[in-house]
């Protein structure tokens, strides 16, 4: 099994930069395979050993990245419901303050009626005298 088996090119980038190597993007993968191969520092055993170990740490990072961002969203989602409810709550208040001030209104309709009601008979009661 090669050094390399589950490597990417960032992977292999940090190899030759921990071999000692000058190495920059521009570089392909077959060139980063070719100058960590050619390093003076290249022990097979240790450069099997740091490649585990740098891909263990970027899939660990991934791993943690991915989490973060589930979380974020997670959280993204919490507060888009909290909102939600807050406003359900604010228009279930204002619908029931609407209902309260039409009650209010019929019952002064109500009232203004039955005292009208009450001066009509008082009048019709005056003219009976």
């Amino acid at each position: 099994m090669s050094i390399f088996a589950g490597a990417r090119k960032c992977d292999l980038k940090i190899l030759a930069e921990e071999l000692g190597e000058t190495v920059n993007d521009s570089h392909k993968l077959k060139d980063l395979k070719k100058i960590i191969l050619a390093s003076k520092e290249n022990d097979e055993e240790s450069a099997k050993e740091w490649m585990n170990t740098i891909i263990n740490e970027r899939k660990e990072r991934e791993e943690n990245e991915i989490r973060k961002e589930e979380i974020a969203e997670k959280k993204r989602q919490e507060e888009i419901a909290e909102r939600r409810r807050q406003d359900e709550i604010q228009i279930a208040e204002q619908k029931r303050q609407e209902e309260i001030a039409e009650r209010r209104h019929q019952e002064e309709i109500a009232e203004r009626r039955r005292q009208e009601e009450i001066e009509l008979r008082k009048q019709e009661y005056e003219e009976r005298k």
